[in-house]
C-alpha cells in the first residue's frame, strides 16, 4: 500500500513509479482533480488507465483515508486518529462516506456513545467506489450494521450488487444520500465530481433493496445505535415509563404519530407494579410513578421487572426530563440493572439539556440515550419498517410472449406502439387509422358512436399540447370537422405535413380508472418502472411510485400499492371493484416488451393512459409512446 500525500500536478508520475515497483493499492489523500474541473478530469482519467493497465487499485483521491479500530490501522493523515475508539465498547457498525467532513463528524458520535469500528472515506471514487466497501462489509464477520454517506452514485449495478449482498447477510443498510435539491445536486458535483441522480429513483431503490435511508446525521446515529442494541425486531409495541406526567402524554403523542401503538399491559403486569408504586400512580401506559422514583430509586427497579417480563411489550421507553445529578443517576442505575438482563428494547430519552453522571452511566454501560422524542419514534419506525418489509418470491412470467423479440421501426408513432402491446397481451380499443375525414367518417360509422380522434405524427408524443385529440364525437359531421380541426391544429404548431400520417379514430372507454405505467433508462440504475395516476393530470397529481427492473409480480403489486390510486381500485360505496390482477399483468407483459427491445436503444415506453376497467373485464391501452 502506497499512501499519497503530493501536490495534484506531481501524483501522475508518482503513480507511474508505485506501478514500476508492483505496488497493489495506493491510497490518494490529494485533492485538486476531477472536483475542479475538465483538465483535473483528464488527469483522473490518466491516473484511472493506468491503473487498469497495471492491475494496481485506487482508493481516493481528495479522500480522508482509512479508519480501522478493530484491529486498529490508520492509513488516514486525521490527527484524530488518536481519539478514535479509546474510550467505551466498540460497536460492530461500519462507516463509508465519500466526504471526509461528513464522516468524522458521524465518527465523533462516540461521544454520545455511537461507535464506530471502521470508516472508509472514498473521495472522489475514481476507481474503488462505496459500494465496494458496502460489499466487503456485508462479507465482514466482525460488521453487523453499514452506515454510508452518499453524495453520488456512478454505478447503479455495483451498488445494487452491494445492497444485495447485504440483504442476504441480514445486514442492515442505512443511508444518508445527499444532494438532493437542486442545489445540493451542483454541490455534490462540484464536490466530488459525481453524479447525484433522480432522487425519486434513488428513493425508490433504496426501498426496493432493504436499504434504511435517514435525512440527517443525527438519524442515522439514532437509527445505527438502536439497531445496534435491540437488533433486527419489531419495536411497534410502545411501553413508556416515566415520572413525569406531561412526558408520558408528549411521548404518547409521538408514538401515534409515528404510526406505532402503545402496547396494553396485562393485569398481572399491572397488579405487580400495584405492590410496590405509590397509590397516586398511574400504572396503565403511560405508566407514571411521579417524583416517588427520583426519591426512592429502587422503586424503578421493582416497577421495570414486571414490565420487562410483559409479552405485549416490545419496547420499554423512558424519558428523562431533567437532571438531577445523584437522584437521576441512582434511578438510571437500577433501570439499566434491571434493561441489562435483555429480553426487551431499553430505549433512554435524555430531554434535558443539563447533562450530568446519569447521562455519562447511560454512554457507558452501552445504552446511548436519544436526545428528543421524535427522532426516537422515527428510529423506532424506521426500524420496525426494516424488520417487517416483504420478502421477495419466486417469479412466474406472463403466459403467451413472442418467443423473438419485436423490431420497431423509427420514428415510432402510437400506432405503432400499440402493435407492439398487443403482440405482448396488452389490448388497445377498436380503432384504425384514417388518412382522410371521409375515410375517418366511415371508420367511425363501423367502431359506432361516441368515438374519439387522434392525431397520428412522428415524433409527436403529447397530442393534446397541439390540438390533436378529440374527443366523444357522436355522428360523422362531427368526425369530418374534428379530422379538418385536428391536421389544421398540427400544422399550426410546426408539424411538418410529412411527418403527419392522419388520425385514429377510436372507440371511447370512460367506465375506468386511468393508470400511468411508464418505463425509462435511469442513467445510473438503468431501467425503472413508474405507476400510478395517469390521463392528463399526471404532472399535477403527482401520484407515482418506482421500482427497479427487474422486479417480480409480488415487488409490481407493491409499487402499486404506493399510491394514492391503487384504492380506487377496490370497490366503493357501491361502485364495482376494478380488474387490479390484470393490471399487474398488464404491467408485467410491458416491462417483458420494454425488455425484449433492450439492444434498440430504447429509452422510454410510456402507456397514458391504462384504463382498468371492472373486475374481470381487464385493461385497455388508450395511447402509448416509445421513445
Amino acid at each position: 500500500v502506497a499512501l499519497l500525500l503530493i501536490p495534484a500536478e506531481a501524483a501522475l508520475a508518482t503513480l507511474q513509479s508505485c506501478a514500476a515497483k508492483g505496488v497493489r493499492y495506493v491510497i490518494i489523500f490529494t485533492g485538486g482533480f476531477g472536483e475542479l474541473g475538465e483538465a483535473g478530469q483528464q488527469v483522473e482519467a490518466q491516473m484511472l488507465a493506468l491503473a487498469r493497465q497495471s492491475g494496481m487499485r485506487l482508493y481516493g483521491p481528495n479522500c480522508a483515508g482509512m479508519t480501522m479500530l478493530a484491529p486498529r490501522l490508520g492509513l488516514t493523515f486525521s490527527t484524530e486518529f488518536s481519539n478514535d475508539g479509546r474510550t467505551g465498547k466498540l460497536s460492530r457498525i461500519g462507516l463509508v462516506t465519500q466526504g471526509g467532513g461528513l464522516g468524522r463528524s458521524l465518527m465523533q458520535g462516540d461521544e454520545r456513545g455511537v461507535r464506530f469500528s471502521r470508516w472508509f472515506s472514498t473521495g472522489n471514487e475514481l476507481d474503488l467506489d462505496s459500494a465496494d466497501f458496502i460489499h466487503w462489509m456485508a462479507n465482514d464477520p466482525s460488521t453487523d450494521i453499514i452506515c454510508t454517506v452518499m453524495e453520488g452514485i456512478k454505478d447503479g449495478a455495483r451498488f445494487i450488487a452491494a445492497a444485495a449482498a447485504a440483504q442476504r447477510a441480514g445486514k442492515p443498510v442505512i443511508a444518508l444520500k445527499i444532494g438532493r435539491s437542486d442545489f445540493g445536486k451542483k454541490a455534490a458535483q462540484s464536490h466530488t465530481a459525481s453524479l447525484a441522480g433522480e432522487d425519486v429513483v434513488n428513493d425508490a431503490v433504496f426501498s426496493q433493496y432493504g436499504v434504511i435511508r435517514v435525512e440527517d446525521l443525527d438519524e442515522m446515529l439514532d437509527v445505527a445505535s438502536l439497531l445496534s442494541r435491540v437488533g433486527v425486531r419489531n419495536v411497534s409495541r410502545i411501553c413508556v415509563y416515566s415520572s413525569s406526567g406531561g412526558a408520558g402524554v408528549l411521548s404518547a403523542d409521538k408514538v401515534g404519530e409515528a404510526g406505532l401503538v402503545m402496547a396494553t399491559l396485562a393485569d398481572a403486569t399491572v397488579q405487580e407494579m400495584a405492590r410496590h408504586a405509590p397509590s397516586y400512580a398511574a400504572l396503565t401506559n403511560p405508566v407514571d410513578l411521579t417524583t416517588k422514583a427520583l426519591v426512592d430509586p429502587e422503586l424503578a427497579k421493582r416497577c421495570l421487572t414486571p414490565l420487562f417480563a410483559d409479552p405485549g411489550v416490545d419496547v420499554v421507553l423512558y424519558p428523562i426530563t431533567s437532571n438531577y445529578a445523584a437522584s437521576t443517576e441512582g434511578l438510571v442505575r437500577n433501570m439499566l440493572e434491571v434493561a441489562s438482563t435483555g429480553g426487551k428494547a431499553f430505549v433512554p430519552v435524555w430531554m434535558s439539556s443539563r447533562r450530568g453522571p446519569a447521562h455519562q452511566l447511560l454512554i457507558q454501560e452501552g445504552f446511548a440515550p436519544m436526545y428528543s422524542l421524535r427522532n426516537t419514534m422515527l428510529a423506532l419506525g424506521r426500524i420496525n419498517a426494516y424488520t417487517n418489509r416483504s420478502a421477495d418470491t419466486a417469479d412466474t412470467p406472463p403466459s403467451g410472449l413472442p418467443s423473438s423479440a419485436p423490431r420497431i421501426e423509427l420514428p415510432c408513432n402510437e400506432q405503432d406502439a400499440k402493435q407492439l402491446l398487443s403482440q405482448y397481451g396488452v389490448r388497445s380499443p377498436r380503432e384504425t387509422l384514417a388518412e382522410s375525414a371521409d375515410a375517418a367518417a366511415q371508420q367511425a360509422n363501423a367502431i359506432g358512436y361516441p368515438v374519439a380522434l387522434k392525431l397520428v405524427a412522428d415524433g409527436v408524443l403529447h397530442k393534446s399540447e397541439v390540438g390533436g385529440v378529440q374527443l366523444g364525437l357522436q355522428n360523422e359531421q362531427q368526425v369530418r370537422e374534428a379530422f379538418t380541426r385536428i391536421q389544421t391544429n398540427a400544422r399550426q404548431h410546426g408539424i411538418a405535413q410529412t411527418a403527419i400520417r392522419g388520425a385514429l379514430v377510436s372507440e371511447m372507454v370512460t367506465n375506468g380508472v386511468e393508470i400511468l405505467v411508464g418505463i425509462h433508462r435511469d442513467e445510473v440504475f438503468g431501467p425503472v418502472l413508474s405507476v400510478g395516476a395517469g390521463g392528463i393530470w399526471v404532472e399535477v397529481d403527482s401520484d407515482v411510485a418506482r421500482c427497479h427492473l427487474p422486479a417480480s409480480r409480488a415487488m409490481l403489486a407493491r409499487t402499486l400499492d404506493q399510491t394514492r390510486i391503487a384504492k380506487r381500485l377496490a370497490s366503493h360505496r357501491g361502485l364495482p371493484a376494478r380488474d387490479r390482477e390484470a393490471l399487474i399483468d398488464a404491467m408485467q407483459r410491458i416491462v417483458a416488451l420494454f425488455t425484449a427491445m433492450e439492444d434498440q436503444a430504447v429509452q422510454s415506453l410510456e402507456v397514458n393512459p391504462l384504463v382498468v376497467l371492472d373486475a374481470g373485464k381487464g385493461v385497455v391501452a388508450l395511447d402509448a409512446v416509445i421513445e
